[in-house]
């Protein structure tokens, strides 16, 4: 590896596409360019040639050095969202079809009777029965029928599908009948995307198996379509280096195994945010943090306690159900692109629409003429209207002023600053909710974590949110509008494998659980060759899910091999019984444990971008201007000093109130809170004492 040799990260958003060049030595160049939702390849292309901009190269050059680009991407999910995914066909068991459609059979919201679920990926036509039947224990009841299997698949093929999902009964068990299935449905189709459940997800509960293959299923031929014409893009450029995609549980594929696994990349983009935090939580020795990433579309929280971010295998996305293991991430939508609106009964609401990219908050001057968040903050002295993205965009202070004035003020009778002020507060609220769903409602209490600023919208409303919580710690990083970017080279390769295996804990078969453990962990580093990680790179760590005699919910038990050896696994049941009192507050001991699933994480390593520290120096930044900014607290403008943020050095502290500006944010710093620079850059802000 020469000194030259680069690696970028590149996060896809909803309004803005952020890239992070990072170099061994240390430095780093960043940029952010709009998001191109038609074909978001073109935003990364553009957005490349901006990085080349910076470095005063070519392209080609850049992409020359260029070992390693990981990618987070949003057209998972916006396939999803949109329900613009691949026509997508179901193969099943026969007189299981329509269990996609009823689910659970439970209602979302308990008292709502006219709250409908949202319609099936797979329209019943689509959803085809035939013969074969495997019982709970894997033994075959009726062989399958292969002739029905290539009679479903014709049917499809003639309905113009483009996608197959395959998920029969049982199949977690063995995945014979699914195996040859897939056989007869390529061998009919060969130009199918075809998905089976066994692979993708070998584990019981019926509904969330065959929800989370459809999903899969829906979304494959979209990724493998975007993914293929960003390489080409790429290497026609001169890129020779390898291409990763982030995964939603914080580790990063090859784009062979994203397509075959396009469900693990629905929380592709937000993943890196939280790869970001956990990297920072280590680097500041801060390990109970609470990362907020406000963007121009959406705000995404999530807890990391301990230095471990929370993850989840009780998911869904756009209410469809996904059992893959996921990063704990809330998301509401309320980004800088967030609409502001009065609804009917005179209520102020901000969100969940958004401008995007594409017209844009009133004041990007591209033709949107409805008042956004974005357009708030700037009429409120929040942004510096000429110093937007580093003075690289000019936004137009006239148009946010006509479009709150005639969208909100007049609509409320207010004077259009405090409509702004209004249209800030709503946002904030909402904000301040979301980091509540992720600590308060999970039994933690917020004011013992940092809060962690990210994401470009973040910073103008951080402290207001903290105030609204309680938090008294809060650290903004060097380059907050790219941390997502930035996180995806802090990661590592990750794929997670399950088993079921569901037995009484005490009667369970060491042996047979050291098999199936020793065949996930080969499975991994069969996969992890194959993305280029070598041996001495690689680990496993082995969890169980477990639960007391006749729960519907299991608890994660992280486990030890020697555990297995144990008489009576005598160290599993202690583990068990202290974590699920730590989680639910009680334990008890006299009941039985049972095993549900076996799991095993396999992990391969990989470079990581370093931060350099700033040399010492003795000259301190001084305030560059002076503006007069509205703090909602108060209800009144207060002048107060502007600082360059990059200017800033290591232990100099300024005063709240204030405004620090970096080329991709601005921080309001109100008077509750002073600022502190640290040796890496980064910001840390604590509340002045009462």
């Amino acid at each position: 590896m020469s000194d030259t040799t680069l690696h970028l990260g590149i996060d896809v958003g909803g309004t803005f596409t952020d890239l992070v060049c990072a170099g061994q030595d240390g430095a780093g160049w960043v940029t952010k360019v709009p998001t191109t939702p038609d074909d978001p390849s073109v935003g990364v292309m553009s957005g490349l040639a901006e990085l080349a901009r910076l470095r005063d190269e070519p392209v080609r050059a850049l992409l020359a050095q260029t070992e390693v680009i990981v990618h987070g991407t949003t057209v998972a999910t916006n396939a999803i969202l949109t329900g613009r995914g691949a026509r997508t066909g179901l193969i099943t068991t026969r007189g299981v079809r329509d269990a996609l459609e009823m689910r659970r059979g439970v209602r979302e919201r308990l008292y709502d009777n006219k709250y409908k679920p949202p319609p099936p990926l797979v329209p019943r036509y689509l959803r085809l029965g035939t013969g074969g039947r495997l019982d709970v224990s894997g033994d075959e009841l009726e062989p399958l029928a292969e002739d029905e299997i290539v009679g479903a698949v014709q049917t499809l093929h003639e309905n113009d599908v483009e996608s197959i999902a395959i998920c029969f009964m049982h199949a977690y068990v063995d995945g014979r009948h699914e195996a040859r299935a897939n056989e007869l449905v390529l061998a009919e189709f060969p130009d199918a995307y075809s998905c089976v459940s066994h692979e993708l997800l070998p584990e019981r509960k019926f509904y969330e198996r065959v929800s989370t293959t459809c999903i899969n299923a829906f979304v494959g031929p979209i990724l493998r379509n975007y993914l293929g014409a960003l390489d080409a893009s790429l290497r026609d450029e001169g890129f020779g280096g390898a291409l990763r995609v982030m995964k939603s549980n914080g580790g990063i594929m090859s784009p062979e195994v994203a397509v075959r696994e396009a469900a693990h990349t629905i929380l592709s983009g937000p993943a890196g945010a939280v790869a970001a935090g956990t990297f920072y939580a280590a680097l500041e020795e801060e390990p109970n943090s609470i990362v907020m990433d406000m963007g121009g579309t959406s705000f995404d929280v999530c807890l990391i306690e301990g230095g471990i971010p929370l993850v989840t295998r009780d998911g869904s996305v756009a209410r469809y159900r996904l059992m893959l293991p996921i990063l704990d991430i809330h998301t509401v939508g309320a980004g800088g692109g967030s609409i502001a609106s009065v609804d009917a009964g005179g209520l102020l609401e901000a969100g969940p629409a958004s401008a995007g990219s594409t017209p844009g908050p009133a004041c990007y001057d591209r033709g949107g003429e409805l008042p956004t968040v974005t357009d708030a903050d700037l009429v409120l002295g929040y942004i510096d209207p000429d110093y937007f993205l580093g003075g690289r965009m000019a936004l137009r202070r006239d148009l946010a002023e006509a479009a709150i004035e005639e969208h909100v003020a007049t609509q409320l009778g207010l004077p259009m600053v405090e409509a702004a002020a209004g249209i800030y507060d709503v946002i904030n609220a909402k904000m301040s909710a979301a980091i509540r769903e992720v600590s308060v409602q999970r039994g933690y209490d917020p004011r013992r974590f940092t809060l962690v600023i990210a994401g470009g919208a973040s910073a103008v409303h951080a402290c207001a949110i903290a105030d609204d919580i309680g938090i008294d710690r809060m650290l903004m990083p060097r380059d907050p509008g790219v941390f997502s970017a930035f996180g995806m080279l802090q990661t590592d390769f990750r794929h997670d494998f399950v088993r079921t295996y569901y037995r009484p804990l005490a009667k369970a078969d060491a042996a047979a659980m050291r098999r199936g453990f020793e065949e996930m962990a080969a499975q991994g580093a069969e996969i992890l060759a194959s993305e280029g990680v070598d041996a001495d790179g690689v680990t496993h760590q082995l969890k169980m899910d477990l639960r007391y005699e006749g729960q519907v919910h299991e608890v994660e038990l992280t486990i030890e091999e020697g555990d297995l050896d144990e008489p009576g696994f005598a160290e599993i049941h202690r583990k068990f019984h202290e974590t699920h009192e730590s989680i639910y507050a009680y334990a008890t001991q006299d009941d039985p444990v049972e095993v549900v699933n076996l799991r095993v994480t396999s992990a391969g390593e990989t470079w990581r971008a370093e931060l350099s520290a700033q040399d010492e120096g003795a000259a301190r930044a001084v305030a560059k201007a002076h503006r007069e900014v509205y703090f909602g607290h108060l209800r009144r403008l207060v002048e107060v000093p502007v600082y360059d943020g990059p200017s800033l050095i290591a232990d100099q502290r300024v005063a709240g109130p204030a405004i620090v500006e970096l080329t991709d944010t601005s921080l309001v710093v109100n008077d509750n809170f002073d600022l502190e620079c640290d040796r890496h850059a980064n910001l840390r802000l604590a509340r002045k004492p009462a």
